[in-house]
Parts: C-alpha cells; sequence; structure tokens
C-alpha cells in the first residue's frame, strides 16, 4: 500500500499521535518514534531504523521521496505501518487500563519488528523486584497512594520464595511460564517442600497472580492462562475461649505480677476485639466518654481505620480495680511485649485448667511450621485468641457488619474464614432465632 493510504488512516483517530524524529546530522542517524497521548504522554523510544538525514524532512516527521530509491520507499512504508500499530495498540489497550508506559511502547516496536529481545523485566522475580520497589508510589484499591509496610513485607517474601522454587527446580521462571501447570508445581512446592499451611499457599498464589497482572498491565507477556490462576482459602479449625473459659481464666489468682498483667490483658483482649498490635498500645489517655457510655479509641495499625470499641462491663471491672490504668506491657519495644505476651499467656491458660486435648494446629520448634494434631488446649493460646475469640462469640448475636467494623475484618467472607464458619451456618442461626433448635 501506497504511504498516503497509511497517512490518511491516522487522521481519523483522536485518542494518540505519532511522529518519527532524528537527533543527530551524521549519516546514517537513527530514526526516534515521538507518541503523544489525549492525556499528555509523551515517550520516546529508538526504532533502530536507520536513514540518510538527507533524506529525512524534520518538520513532518517522514522520509523524503525526492529520489527514487527501493531502500527508502519500504523505510517510508515500514515507518507509517508502525505508526498505525501504535496507534490502534495504544486505543485498544488504553480502553481496558493498562498503563501506557517505556516499557510498553519497547514491547509494540519489537513486536512489530519481530525482534526476540530479551528483557529481564521478563522473569518473575527481577519484575518481582521491580513491582516492591514500586510500591509506595502505586495506586491502591482505595484509591490512595502506597501501601502499608506490612504488604511490602509480604510481597517481598513471596519474592523470596519464587527464588527459592527456581532454584529448587533449576530453573528460571519466566512471566510467560506462570501458567497452570507451574500452578500445580508452585502449589506442590508450598505444600510439600516449604510445609506451609493450605490457606498460606492459596494466598501467596493469589500474590505471584497479582504480580503477573501487573506485568500484563505493562505490556510484558504473560501466559494466556493466567486469568484461570486461582488461589484459594479453606475452612480451618477455629481456636477461640468461649465465655467460661474467659471467666474461668478471670477468677484465676496469680502471685506473679507479670502474669497478672498478662492475664488482664487477656480477658479484656476477649471483649475488646482488636489485634495484638492494637490492643498492647491501649492507654487510659485512649478512653473517651459519651454521655454515660465508656468506649476506647483506636487507630488501627493495620487498616489505619480510626474505631470506637464500647468498653464491655467486664473490662470496665478490670479497669476500675486498677484505678483505670491498663495492665502493664512487657517490654518498651512493642514487637518484644508481643512475643512475651504470647509466651505467659499460654502459662495463665494452662494454670486456669484449660488442660484438656482439642484438635488445632501448633508451631513445631524443629521445623518451625505449623502441625495440625491434638494438644491440650492452653498450648494453642496466642495473642490472636483475644480477636478471634470476640469475633466467634459474639458473631450471630452482633450484627456481623458491626463485628466487622470492630475486628477490622474488610470482607465478609474473610471474617467468616477467620471464625471458621461458613455459608451453611446461617440456617444453624436462623433456626436458633425461629426457635426450631436451642443454642448448644
Amino acid at each position: 500500500a501506497p504511504p498516503n493510504f497509511f497517512r490518511k488512516l491516522t487522521k481519523f483517530n483522536f485518542m494518540a499521535s505519532v511522529k518519527f524524529f532524528i537527533k543527530g546530522k551524521s549519516n546514517p542517524t537513527t530514526i526516534y518514534v515521538r507518541l503523544s497521548g489525549s492525556n499528555k504522554i509523551l515517550l520516546r523510544k529508538s526504532t533502530s531504523l536507520l536513514v540518510n538525514p538527507e533524506f529525512f524532512n524534520r518538520k513532518k516527521g517522514t522520509i523524503k521521496m525526492t529520489k527514487v530509491n527501493e531502500d527508502l520507499i519500504n523505510l517510508s512504508t515500514s515507518l507509517e505501518a508502525l505508526k498505525i500499530k501504535i496507534i490502534t495498540s495504544y486505543n485498544k489497550e488504553i480502553s481496558r487500563g493498562v498503563e501506557i508506559n517505556s516499557s510498553w511502547l519497547t514491547n509494540v516496536i519489537d513486536v512489530y519488528f519481530n525482534r526476540s529481545k530479551e528483557n529481564k523485566l521478563d522473569f518473575v522475580v527481577n519484575y518481582a523486584e521491580d513491582f516492591i520497589k514500586r510500591l509506595p508510589t502505586k495506586t491502591n484499591p482505595k484509591g490512595g497512594v502506597g501501601v502499608s509496610v506490612a504488604t511490602i513485607k509480604k510481597y517481598k517474601t513471596i519474592r523470596r520464595k519464587l527464588r527459592k522454587y527456581e532454584v529448587s527446580r533449576k530453573v528460571k521462571l519466566k512471566l510467560k511460564d506462570v501458567n497452570l501447570n507451574f500452578r500445580e508445581d508452585y502449589l506442590k512446592f508450598l505444600l510439600v517442600d516449604e510445609r506451609m499451611s493450605m490457606n498460606t499457599a492459596g494466598r501467596d498464589i493469589k500474590f505471584v497472580k497479582t504480580i503477573c497482572l501487573d506485568a500484563k498491565n505493562n505490556g510484558i507477556e504473560v501466559s494466556s492462562q493466567l486469568e484461570a490462576i486461582k488461589g484459594f482459602s479453606v475452612k480451618v479449625e477455629s481456636i477461640f475461649l468461649d465465655f467460661k473459659e474467659i471467666d474461668l481464666i478471670a477468677k484465676t489468682k496469680f502471685s506473679e505480677e507479670y502474669l497478672k498483667d498478662a492475664k488482664d490483658w487477656l480477658v479484656m483482649g476477649c471483649y475488646l476485639g482488636q489485634r495484638v498490635s492494637d490492643l498492647l498500645v491501649m492507654r487510659k489517655e485512649n478512653i473517651i466518654e459519651k454521655g454515660k457510655l465508656k468506649m476506647i479509641e483506636v487507630t488501627q495499625k493495620k487498616t489505619k481505620k480510626k474505631v470506637n470499641v464500647l468498653l464491655h462491663p467486664k473490662v470496665i471491672e478490670i479497669l476500675e480495680s486498677r484505678n483505670w490504668e491498663f495492665p502493664k506491657t512487657f517490654s518498651n519495644n512493642l514487637e518484644s511485649s508481643k512475643t512475651l505476651f504470647n509466651k505467659y499467656i499460654k502459662e495463665v491458660a494452662k494454670e486456669a485448667g484449660l488442660v484438656y486435648r482439642v484438635n488445632g494446629g501448633k508451631v513445631s520448634k524443629k521445623t518451625n511450621r505449623k502441625e495440625k494434631g491434638v494438644y491440650e488446649k492452653w498450648e494453642l493460646v496466642t495473642s490472636h485468641i483475644c480477636r478471634r475469640s470476640f469475633a466467634s462469640n459474639y458473631y450471630a448475636t452482633i450484627p456481623t457488619p458491626l463485628l466487622m467494623n470492630i475486628t477490622g475484618h474488610s470482607t465478609e467472607k474473610d471474617f467468616l474464614l477467620y471464625i471458621g464458619k461458613s455459608s451453611s451456618d446461617y440456617v444453624e442461626n436462623l433456626a436458633q432465632y425461629w426457635g426450631m433448635k436451642k443454642k448448644d
């Protein structure tokens, strides 16, 4: 097709414009492309094509046809066809929300010229590294910018696992290799080699898919099976303290001050429903009053959400006995305090008589992995039991959205999984409400 044919086609596009240019005067010199979009995107890239500056119109960005030459005709045709390729790709992918950036334009040019150049970002571990670097400035699902420190830490862990997988399988994994076969083998690696729990493995697969989808949005080739890759979560044994057990712990007497403090934190935690990182930083100054109601104002560390939690009579009773001062923490460092709290509440639970055996999971000192089995209940008591006990004890008594607001769960699915409930449990609860079944 003659060059004029391609020029006429571009007149009908108002989304983007493409112009070619050269920089030097040496012969030959490289031809560059400049892409301008309706949202003021401006990208410049080398086409790797060469031309004698004498035959290039700098003002129009086209090849001068002052001399009948087959090479010049072919060069002009290639440039006009590349222009159409860039514009049509731009229009197609901008409507899908694909990020139009330097990598994207390079990929379009390489695809057009059928260049099989290997980019370091084609590899999963390399791209994961780049992805992590961009997280602090990345738009998050809430419309803001950046992610939490915990999220960055999770993705760094995912990158380490992917690298460990490559070493174990003696491969260098490309993004386009993340397909259904990879999912099956990676899941086997996580469950068998790394001895991880089903839920951790299912979550990790979701994170890997997120990284690959970001690569796809940046114009990097991924597997056609990527969308079919799914993470998962399974119902787990929910270990919590019921009201009788909490009351039993509250009534147990201790002579050591650190165990008295651990006991009171544990009991209050079961009625406040907060993560341990939010529980152990509570102070007298956080208590506010609204009429005759006393509540504690918490800005949750993980979600940054500010919540007001009504003080339960049991919490008030403990605080009144302490002149409204919270128990002492176990270290000036929060992480150390959490570790000691986990240790001490096991002692508290054991002394309170929680020595009967139940099904559950416990981290093995040998493997550092959680292993299922039958254990005395005090062995399974960790700081997580505070929030889980609150959610489990008040489920179907307090409206679920209100519970989620206090515990900080973002979805009902996550909340129900956290307390070990499923949709079938709604039938049981409804039967109780209607008087068709007595509560256990």
